[in-house]
């Protein structure tokens, strides 16, 4: 599947890659969309539309050069590239390398990854679910979640319902947390309830949407807000309903800027703000870990697809009209 920009994209043939020194030819069984390709695919730029996308994947190695895989083993994708050697890539955080590199390619049926870039899954569980545990709706939702020590049982708000906003809530929601939720997208306010376990999800749209919020967590605002939404607004009403000594964390991409008011959004309220990007493969054995105790992640996914049928699902999922969308590039 590759992007043809302006919202468009396209199923093709293209030449099977080529595998090099210390890379891994992976079969790819199951690749997911996310929120993040938006830009790419209502690009008009030739330099963001270039290439094949997706970064969300499971599969099998079916070849590789001098690496501590075997082939028949199963794999998630990890897409951070760091340099090996600096201090944050030697402790496995490669997200925060200064010289680090994005891979993507996995919505199509092979990739070829450098070692790093691919962990070892178990065989027992479902490439399906793999995907979600190995991707960056449960990863970086776990990683969101790990800024905060103690969730039991507190009210949460999280806002932005799309992929990565589902995941936070399931996650809150199995962690024993009563979770309120805004989000635009009437199709994702019904999901959220029915798959996600969100306590209540409210419309922002709505002029008293804000109000409904204070008049739930007491009258003084959410503990705890997670802005998933990567929306500039979404972001300062974040820090604008949080409680004084609150906390909010940032896992919604914005690189477009954000007007802040320290002294009004930060100290005056004396707010904690932390940000969560990615994640280690270190947290996708804790995610592992929380799975076999009975996290359930099936539901988050509303479409499994053939790779044929994936451009017609894009342009629902970039509509907020899908939960999370998977392809099974070799049906």
């Amino acid at each position: 599947m590759r992007f043809l920009g302006n919202g468009r994209s396209e199923v093709t043939e293209i030449e099977k890659p080529n595998l090099q020194e210390g890379m891994i030819l992976v079969q790819v069984m199951s690749s997911a969309f996310c929120g993040s390709e938006n830009k790419a695919y209502f690009s008009d730029s030739i330099n963001l539309v270039a290439g094949v996308k997706g970064h969300e994947a499971a599969g099998i190695v079916i070849d590789e050069q001098n690496t501590q895989f075997h082939i028949g083993d199963h794999v998630v994708i990890q897409i951070m590239d760091g340099c090996g050697q600096c201090y944050f890539c030697k402790k496995g955080l490669y997200q925060f390398c200064s010289s680090l590199k994005y891979k993507s390619g996995t919505h199509a049926q092979y990739i070829v990854l450098p070692e790093k870039c691919v962990v070892a899954a178990p065989k027992d569980i479902p490439f399906d679910i793999l995907v979600l545990l190995g991707g960056d709706t449960v990863g970086v939702a776990y990683r969101a979640v790990k800024q905060i020590d103690v969730l039991e049982r507190k009210t949460v708000f999280v806002s932005g319902g799309g992929p990565i906003g589902l995941g936070v809530t399931t996650l809150l929601h199995y962690l024993g947390c009563t979770v309120l939720v805004s989000e635009p997208s009437a199709y994702r306010r019904d999901y959220l309830i029915k798959h996600a376990g969100a306590a209540k999800v409210l419309d922002p749209k709505n002029e008293y949407w804000k109000e409904q919020i204070l008049d739930l967590t007491e009258g003084i605002g959410p503990e705890f807000v997670f802005e998933c939404s990567g929306n500039p607004e979404a972001q300062i009403q974040a820090l604008e309903l949080v409680r004084c000594q609150g906390t909010v964390v940032f896992c919604g991409e914005n690189y477009n800027g954000l007007s802040i008011i320290p002294s009004v959004h930060i100290i005056h309220k004396e707010v904690t703000v932390k940000g969560a990007f990615y994640f280690s493969p270190e947290d996708f054995l804790q995610i592992i870990q929380l799975y076999r105790k009975g996290l359930d992640v099936s539901s988050l996914v509303s479409h499994i697809v053939p790779l044929d049928q994936a451009p017609r699902m894009m342009e629902q999922f970039t509509q907020g009209r899908t939960g999370k969308v998977i392809i099974h590039p070799q049906e």
